[in-house]
């Protein structure tokens, strides 16, 4: 599944770590691979072990992910628990949060969501999202394999690499709207099936009533962008009451 160039450099299942089990290669990227592991508890946790080759801008993102981790404690939010160094790298620990990412939902389960789960999902993404902003932190990558869908329903927004704290310059709240409003998208094309080999735009595509396409439209700066994110919460109830 994870094409790694140079196994010795990187740990193997059943290898121990730092007081850990690895059980299982979860995710891998330019930063380096993501481990499912235990403790001494068999309590699961994420391991994150960075490339001792990552560049400046690898490590930036990581010192931006523990500190925006460390400011936050919600279950909506994996917690940081602690980092450490060994030959291989720069590792850091990770509350493992159980769940289904929403990639894995549309690619390998081929669910396909109902207007009423996606505005559902829509909902909780605000929620969270207006956490985030109280927090004074923009995440930047709200897409389908950062947002996990528990088992109870709720869902869960991971990896902040990307995460910064607001600054009303670079760093402004409004990006993840658009995040937000390209998330939904997909969410859309779950249920579309190609009947015209011309490309379209997406709100030419999907069947979308005019409330709904006004909406995304402004998520995503096509139209007048929303200024608050009361607002778009608003809006969306107005969508779902509809």
């Amino acid at each position: 599944m994870y094409n790694l160039e140079d196994m010795e450099n990187y740990y193997k299942v059943n290898d121990r770590v730092n007081g850990y089990l690895v059980r299982k290669i979860i995710g891998e990227g330019r930063y380096g691979i993501a481990y499912l592991v235990t403790n001494d508890q068999n309590e699961q946790y994420v391991l994150k072990q960075i490339k001792k080759e990552s560049n400046k801008e690898t490590n930036e993102n990581l010192f931006y992910e523990e500190k925006t981790l460390r400011s936050l404690d919600y279950s909506c939010f994996p917690k940081f628990i602690s980092k450490f160094e060994d030959k291989y790298g720069e590792c850091y620990v990770l509350e493992y949060i159980d769940g289904t990412v929403f990639e894995d939902l549309i690619v390998e389960d081929k669910h396909i969501f109902s207007k009423d789960e996606i505005y559902n999902v829509g909902s909780q993404l605000l929620e969270l999202v207006e956490i985030l902003q109280n927090n004074n932190i923009v995440h930047r990558d709200i897409r389908l394999p950062n947002v996990i869908l528990k088992k109870n329903k709720e869902i869960a927004l991971i990896d902040f690499g990307l995460a910064r704290f607001i600054d009303n310059d670079r760093y402004l709240k409004e990006i993840d709207y658009w995040w937000i409003g390209d998330f939904l998208i997909f969410l859309y094309y779950s249920s579309y099936t190609e009947t015209n080999s011309e490309e379209r735009p997406w709100f030419e595509e999907l069947e979308l009533n005019i409330d709904e396409k006004i909406f995304l439209k402004r998520l995503m700066g096509i139209e007048e962008r929303y200024k608050d994110i009361k607002d778009i919460k608003e809006q969306l109830e107005i969508i779902k009451n509809k």
